[in-house]
């Protein structure tokens, strides 16, 4: 099914702990520690997160990180392009929420499949599109979390 990259699911994590924590600052070290996670990742992490826009960062002794965007703002369909990439469920299918129609497929001439491919990921994407990021607690009964780097 649906598989996210092990920094995705750290991204989660972090931003639902942070939305826990409403007016402190969190640092990598505090979500590392935890989760279990490893430090690195982690703080790679944040800062891709920071990138994007989700999160902002403070400096100094105390610095860290907290939520910049409410998660109510975000959805599971923008979150997972911000930090996977452009995603689709097969190759023919254009990726979710592109407006892409083209085709990398090798057996497009010949494909019987590739109208119910691109309606499967349209369907995928509505479906993405309609879980807030404030519904993190939820979501591990709705996706398979991926155990793949």
């Amino acid at each position: 099914m649906i598989r996210l990259n092990r920094t995705t699911e750290y991204g989660l994590i972090a931003l639902r702990h942070m939305s826990q924590r409403r007016q402190n600052i969190t640092s990598a070290r505090e979500v590392a520690d935890q989760y279990g996670l490893p430090f690195e990742i982690t703080a790679k992490t944040l800062q891709r997160l920071r990138d994007c826009g989700l999160i902002q960062s403070a400096q100094g002794a105390h610095g860290g990180y907290m939520l910049k965007k409410e998660l109510e703002e975000v959805t599971l369909a923008e979150f997972l392009q911000l930090m996977e990439g452009p995603q689709a469920v097969v190759v023919c299918a254009p990726p979710m929420g592109s407006g892409h129609v083209g085709c990398e497929c090798e057996y497009k001439g010949k494909c019987e499949i590739k109208g119910f491919m691109t309606d499967l990921n349209t369907r995928v994407f509505r479906f993405l599109s309609s879980i807030r990021l404030n519904e993190l607690g939820r979501l591990r009964t709705v996706l398979a979390i991926g155990d793949e780097p």
